[in-house]
């Protein structure tokens, strides 16, 4: 039987790139031997992956965090410490993941993302290993480093045709829509006079939460509720986020309409009790706070919180960011607004509102698009 080492450097709560990667090795242990080197914190994704089984520690933890679990890193204030830390890191985890290819054999060697690319293949090509990278959102770099970054890797996977034209031409890179199991009962709640409005992910500011609060004194309802699913990630040294968005729920005074709930592992059941998924994400924004200020961009791909939502015949408001477009295809999905602007995201809500009728999405159409033996088919046709 073939080998695949997966080479796992995200460990914390479960988001979209996560949940696919948990449906790839199932579907990987089927046909071939599936080696994975993980960083064993106690986490939920962490936690999860170990359930499949021979599972390895990357070490060195404390080192990894030097770079990744501060915040510094996506900063653009980093000091010479911080730039000593990220060599350290790419030359060690580059050193130990050769080490393994070599001592393990594979056939494949399977990572996803900017860092799990950076950080351990950079010298598989001196092995006979077979590197499939999964790219889920675009290279915030310039076309020249993005073609040297790709000439690591012999087969390059990316979720959308969004990604894939923001890439430079190249036959190696192919488009591969993410599935699920999305097929379940629906069970919608009982019409109430409340508007119940939904966002999802990550508590920081590329995802947009501070423009749907600015939105909510706009939207023409008396009586709004916004469930909010998510929990802050670290916190960056530019911007205080939670503190950002603890000043505009009292400036705004909109303490009784935002529920916060935390970090849900399922929160489909949630969803479909919603009204209205909100998606804020950010494309590209400066934030002001405390005389502070901060570049926001987007780093979304194929958001499956969108995808998430239709299959259970919720409407949304979502952020043209990429891959958008190929979800939110049918007029009754909702609406696809150009920025997340507190103006777009009360205008699309008020707009919805007034047309009720109509924004009724077919979850059969997002089921057959993005369903699990959809994608299977074409990662056994990659891993071939």
């Amino acid at each position: 039987m073939k080998k695949v080492v997966i080479f796992e450097f995200f460990t914390g709560n479960i988001a979209g790139a996560q949940k696919v990667t948990l449906n790839i090795i199932p579907m990987l242990k089927e046909k071939y031997n599936v080696v994975i080197y993980q960083r064993l914190n106690d986490t939920l994704y962490s936690n999860t992956v170990k359930k499949f089984g021979d599972t390895k520690k990357i070490p060195f933890e404390s080192l990894f965090t030097k770079v990744f679990g501060t915040g510094r890193f996506e900063s653009n204030k980093k000091t010479k410490m911080d730039k000593l830390y990220f060599i350290l890191n790419v030359l060690f985890f580059n050193t130990f993941s050769l080490f393994h290819v070599i001592k393990e054999k594979p056939d494949y060697t399977y990572t996803y993302d900017p860092r799990g690319l950076v950080l351990s293949c950079l010298l598989l090509k001196l092995t006979r290993t077979k590197v499939v990278w999964h790219l889920h959102s675009k290279l915030s770099c310039s076309p020249k480093v993005a073609k040297i970054m790709m000439s690591f890797a012999d087969e390059i996977i990316v979720p959308s045709e969004n990604i894939k034209e923001s890439l430079p031409l190249d036959n190696k890179v192919k488009v591969i829509y993410n599935g699920f199991d999305l097929k379940r009962e629906i069970e919608k709640s009982p019409v109430s006079e409340t508007l119940n409005l939904s966002f999802v992910g990550s508590l920081v500011a590329h995802k947009g939460l501070h423009n749907i609060l600015l939105s909510l004194t706009a939207i023409n309802h008396s009586n709004i509720k916004l469930h909010v699913y998510g929990s802050y990630a670290h916190s960056n040294p530019l911007l205080d986020y939670e503190e950002y968005i603890n000043s505009l729920i009292v400036e705004n005074s909109l303490q009784d309409k935002v529920i916060f709930h935390g970090w849900c592992s399922n929160v489909i059941p949630e969803i479909m009790k919603s009204d209205l998924l909100i998606f804020p994400s950010v494309i590209n924004q400066t934030l002001s706070f405390k005389g502070e200020s901060m570049k926001v961009n987007s780093s979304e791909a194929l958001p499956t919180i969108v995808i998430e939502a239709l299959s259970v015949e919720t409407p949304v408001v979502a952020v043209n960011t990429p891959g958008i477009s190929e979800i939110v295809v049918e007029k009754s999905d909702g609406i696809i607004i150009n920025e997340s602007e507190p103006t777009l995201i009360a205008d699309a809500v008020n707009k919805i509102l007034d047309n009720n009728d109509f924004y009724h999405p077919d979850s059969s159409l997002i089921i057959n698009k993005f369903s699990l033996e959809e994608m299977q088919q074409h990662i056994y046709g990659t891993f071939k």
